[in-house]
C-alpha cells in the first residue's frame, strides 16, 4: 500500500509539475473515488483553474460527466475536457446540483451553472440559495460567518428576496430572512396560476 501511494505520488509529480503551482484534492478513480492530495496539481487561470493533464486523467468522473476537486481555496466541478468552475462548498464538498443547477461565485456576484458547467444565470447578489420549486432566496449586503468551532458557516445580515429561474425578483427584498422563508413556502405551495402572497391585497 505504501509503495503504491509512493508510485502514485511520483507519477503525479513528474512532467511539467512546476508549471502547476497549486495543490489540490481530487476524486481519484484509481483509489475508487477517494480524495487524493497532489502538491503540484493545478494553476490559476483568468476565471478558474486548470488541472494538470496527469491529474485530469486520474479523476473519477460520475455518470453526469463531472468530478469534484478542490484547488485555489475553492471546490470545483470539473469536466473530462478540463473545464472547471468554482462552486459553493456544501457539506464539506462541491455544491450539489438542485433542479439541475449548482452555485458559484463570479466577478459580479453569484451565478448558477448547469451540468455542462455553462453559466446559465448570473446574479448581482452576494449569496444565492438553491432553487426549490422554481424559487431561490438571495441576499445583498449579507456576509458568511463561521460557527465558533469552525465546522460550519452560515449567511447573516443584509436584505433578502427571492428570484425565479430567469433571475427576476419574485419576492421583494427585506431585512427579515425568516418572513421571506415563510412567504417562499406559501408561494411554492400555491397551485399554478394562483396569486402569490405578494400579489394578494
Amino acid at each position: 500500500m505504501l509503495i503504491a501511494a509512493l508510485l502514485t505520488s511520483l507519477a503525479l509529480t513528474s512532467g511539467h509539475a512546476i508549471e502547476y503551482d497549486l495543490p489540490c484534492f481530487f476524486a481519484d478513480k484509481e483509489a475508487e473515488g477517494s480524495l487524493e492530495h497532489v502538491q503540484h496539481c493545478a494553476r490559476a487561470t483568468n476565471d478558474s483553474v486548470e488541472f494538470r493533464p496527469a491529474v485530469l486523467a486520474r479523476m473519477d468522473f460520475s455518470v453526469d460527466g463531472l468530478s469534484p476537486a478542490t484547488a485555489n481555496g475553492s471546490w470545483h466541478w470539473v469536466r473530462p475536457d478540463g473545464r472547471a468552475v468554482a462552486v459553493v462548498t456544501f457539506d464539506n464538498g462541491a455544491d450539489d446540483f438542485e433542479e439541475g443547477l449548482t452555485r458559484g461565485p463570479w466577478a459580479g456576484g453569484m451565478a448558477y451553472y448547469d451540468k455542462q458547467l455553462n453559466r446559465v444565470l448570473a446574479t448581482p447578489y452576494d449569496w444565492v440559495d438553491r432553487f426549490e420549486g422554481g424559487l431561490a432566496a438571495v441576499c445583498k449586503g449579507c456576509r458568511i460567518e463561521r460557527t465558533r468551532d469552525g465546522e460550519h458557516s452560515y449567511v447573516t445580515g443584509g436584505e433578502w428576496g427571492a428570484i425565479d429561474r430567469e433571475g427576476r425578483l419574485s419576492l421583494p427584498m427585506r431585512p427579515d430572512a425568516m418572513s421571506l422563508r415563510a412567504e417562499m413556502e406559501a408561494a411554492r405551495g400555491a397551485p399554478s396560476g394562483a396569486p402569490r402572497p405578494q400579489d394578494q391585497p
